[in-house]
């Protein structure tokens, strides 16, 4: 009983002693950093106000300054309520142990000097509330706006619409892409992103929400693109770089510079390959959590990287085991799910004791990595 007296004693006069404005609106917070066995030594203390809407108008970390003064962070609203500014965090003169500053800007000044202490959003005047421009902190941001622009694709844009064909092979998909035309104008999003040195990234996107191409304008004649194109169960099927972005698909340059996804029926990814790379597989239990997975190197040797958790979901130990083929790994594991608890025995492996349990996939030939939580072993 005294463990739990005590913190809660401390708690209660620490908000006894904080001089919070209880004529606003607030929500308190106090954590406790370091505890001595009687009482708490070290806390950091924190109070949030809120206007007459239940917005947040103004954060202060009391005695958060290496002075031990208070930290104010103001935050207001336009004129249809919108939160278009970021202010900086002002270190004030002294502290009011909580209680709410009327001008919280006043020693700005002196902090900062003249710069400016806030980014800025200019939204469009419409429900969407859409930025169009985004200024950062600092004079010199000042002309150098973020601009975003909202549009639809026009013939111009020429953005390739790629066909695919996807049929089951042992339980997962098996893609085929080739170019089917150019999507015609108003079928996608268009939204276009010039950074402060002029740069611009142009986004299209379809109906759905889905990527479909992100333009990188390197100059008045050149773009950089990068497809992403989805199967027919809307799950991307392949990331087509501009390094192999041409007009024409040939299977030497898919197998070398395509990222290219495969998934279960369960829409789990199960087999992938990036650039460079031979084929990637995964296995996963019953509780949809990867358990097993092997690149090219580990597949000429039959094995496999198997994880295993402990009863909350964490990852217990990691290791290499042998095995077969993706499918008979995955039948294996189907239906389990694979937890290992806490053991005071537990085994020994590669001359370390490991103190869990190893009741799944036991024939496990190394041990790479061990984490114990909450208690040591």
């Amino acid at each position: 009983m005294k463990k739990l007296i005590i913190p809660i004693g401390f708690l209660m006069f620490g908000t006894v002693k904080a001089q919070v404005s209880n004529t606003e609106n607030y929500v308190q917070t106090k954590t406790y950093l370091d505890y001595s066995g009687t009482q708490a030594t070290k806390s950091s203390e924190t109070v949030q106000y809120f206007d007459g809407l239940g917005r947040p108008k103004q954060v202060i970390g009391v005695n958060a300054s290496p002075q031990g003064k208070d930290v104010v962070t103001h935050i207001e609203y336009d004129q249809f309520g919108r939160h278009a500014k970021d202010f900086l965090p002002i270190p004030q003169s002294g502290t009011q142990s909580g209680g709410v500053y009327t001008s919280p800007l006043g020693n700005a000044s002196s902090i900062y000097g003249g710069e400016k202490i806030y980014s800025e959003k200019i939204l469009e005047n419409s429900p969407l509330d859409r930025i169009q421009q985004q200024i950062q902190v600092g004079n010199d941001w000042t002309g150098k706006p973020v601009k975003f622009d909202y549009d639809a694709n026009i013939h111009e844009d020429y953005v390739r619409q790629y066909k695919t064909i996807t049929t089951w092979i042992e339980g997962r998909t098996e893609t085929a892409i080739e170019l089917n035309q150019y999507f015609l104008p108003a079928q996608l999003y268009k939204n276009t992103i010039t950074d402060e040195d002029g740069n611009k990234t142009i986004e299209f996107k379809n109906g759905k929400g889905q990527v479909i191409l992100v333009r990188k304008v390197v100059s008045v004649s050149e773009n950089a693109d990068t497809y992403y194109v989805y199967n027919e169960y809307d799950q991307l099927a392949f990331v087509i770089p501009p390094l192999a972005s041409a007009p024409t698909i040939d299977n030497s340059t898919k197998e070398k510079l395509y990222y290219q996804y495969r998934y279960d029926g369960r829409g789990r990814l199960v087999e992938k390959k990036l650039p460079g790379k031979g084929w990637e597989f995964m296995v996963y239990d019953k509780a949809d959590r990867l358990i097993m997975t092997q690149d090219a190197n580990m597949r000429e040797k039959n094995k496999w990287l198997i994880t295993k958790y402990e009863s909350l979901g964490r990852v217990a130990y990691t290791g290499i085991i042998g095995g077969g083929s993706r499918t008979s790994m995955q039948a294996q594991a189907e239906n389990l799910i694979i937890v290992e608890g806490r053991s005071g025995s537990g085994f020994t492996k590669n001359g370390m004791q490991i103190q869990y349990s190893n009741g799944y996939f036991v024939d496990i030939e190394t041990i790479l990595s061990i984490n114990y939580y909450d208690t040591y072993p």
